[in-house]
């Protein structure tokens, strides 16, 4: 298909101000042509002209946190564990959502029986319309803690097999999860936190080894100090980093993942539902401890990738614009959460033919009816989302 998005203000991610009056022209799935709309010297007739008057074209979004593979809402963690058969569809249908909602490429970051591999073969396939997807298979966790469905292990060879498993079974990433005992688990004697320095330097070690990146859950102040001097890609959440740790992340180009909208979304269902009081607690201490984190990130200079963490808290797919105003009004400037949403988050990825609006580059396009410069609440007001060059909302 031959694309031109014409006569449309431009920002491409890669660092320039948004330009006026631009022509983008695809072809084949790729940027073949960018310039001024006066510039453009095509033939109109053989073309698929879309009019960007009054609107801005920015680089298709990014979604470095999600879990296809439960709907979110008030009992998120309930529906993991629905069956397969109805897992499946419905991760298919929350993929073309987030697609719709301008998301055309994601880390899914773990689901049960392997759902987000399937899923992310599936998309490459062209067999469903869903984002280009990074599956990290299932979480990895230290047997006692967090959630049943995990893939547990106990000893460090348990933890070297089950990052073996990952790899072998299709997964693009690692993805481990930090937490404290579950009711009722913890052997006596045993640390707060029993995936240690130790485990996690040896998680990191063999996901680097198979040259994978390697994803680290972390919402206790234990467990994001262990996460931040830890070497790991991404920390996930990070709702309780303190100085030290931002220090040691941004020394170790860890970057910072923050999925604010989990707590956004607890509020709001504690107040819909009537949580009771011990929950409703809890998600504000996640809201303040979120935003002190993320504020501190900003001024430590550490590297942040917007993800949701939709399906895997309460947070609802097809909102990622929820948590891009979360980020501004933790202080990040507009031009700079687009940044997170694209082109930072493509470093983090690993995608290097996406992010950024620039010749050559895959056709992954975002056109919105108003300037999220000007407000990050344009990322709302979707007109069209293009994937390689094709139209997909």
């Amino acid at each position: 298909m031959q694309l031109l998005i014409d006569d449309v203000q431009l920002w491409d991610g890669t660092g320039s101000p948004a330009q006026p009056k631009m022509s983008v022209e695809v072809r084949d799935g790729r940027i073949y042509w960018i310039g001024s709309a006066s510039q453009w010297q095509g033939n109109r007739a053989t073309v698929r002209v879309v009019d960007g008057r009054a609107r801005t074209l920015i680089p298709g979004l990014m979604d470095c946190h999600v879990h296809y593979s439960s709907p979110g809402g008030p009992e998120w963690i309930a529906r993991f564990t629905d069956s397969l058969p109805e897992i499946s569809m419905r991760a298919i249908e929350l993929a073309e959502a987030s697609l719709r909602s301008g998301v055309t490429t994601a880390r899914d970051v773990g689901a049960p029986h392997g759902v987000s591999i399937r899923l992310a073969r599936a998309a490459r396939a062209g067999e469903i319309r869903a984002p280009n997807i990074r599956a990290a298979g299932t979480w990895i966790a230290h047997r006692g803690t967090y959630v049943s469905f995990a893939r547990q292990f106990g000893e460090a060879d348990e933890l070297r097999d089950a990052i073996k498993t990952e790899i072998e079974a299709g997964a693009d990433l690692i993805k481990v999860a930090l937490a404290g005992w579950n009711e009722d688990a913890r052997p006596k004697d045993a640390p707060d936190i029993p995936f240690d320095k130790k485990l996690l330097a040896i998680a990191v070690e063999e996901a680097h080894k198979a040259s994978f990146k390697i994803a680290c859950h972390a919402n206790d102040q234990t467990s994001c100090r262990i996460a931040a001097h830890a070497g790991v890609d991404s920390l996930e959440h990070g709702m309780f980093l303190e100085a030290s740790d931002l220090e040691a992340m941004e020394k170790n180009k860890t970057y910072l993942v923050p999925t604010m909208s989990v707590w956004d979304a607890m509020l709001y269902y504690s107040r819909a539902v009537d949580w009771p009081e011990a929950r409703r607690k809890r998600a504000e201490d996640l809201r303040l401890g979120s935003r002190a984190a993320v504020t501190a990130a900003i001024k430590a200079g550490v590297k942040i990738a917007l993800g949701t963490d939709a399906g895997g808290g309460a947070a609802r797919h097809g909102r990622i614009a929820r948590e891009a105003e979360l980020m501004v009004e933790c202080g990040m400037e507009p031009l700079d959460t687009l940044t997170a949403a694209t082109s930072n988050a493509a470093k983090l990825i690993g995608e290097d033919e996406r992010g950024t609006i620039e010749e050559g580059k895959i056709a992954d396009v975002v056109l919105l009816d108003a300037n999220p410069l000007e407000s990050i609440g344009a990322l709302r007001m979707i007109a069209a989302v293009f994937q390689e060059g094709r139209p997909v909302a």
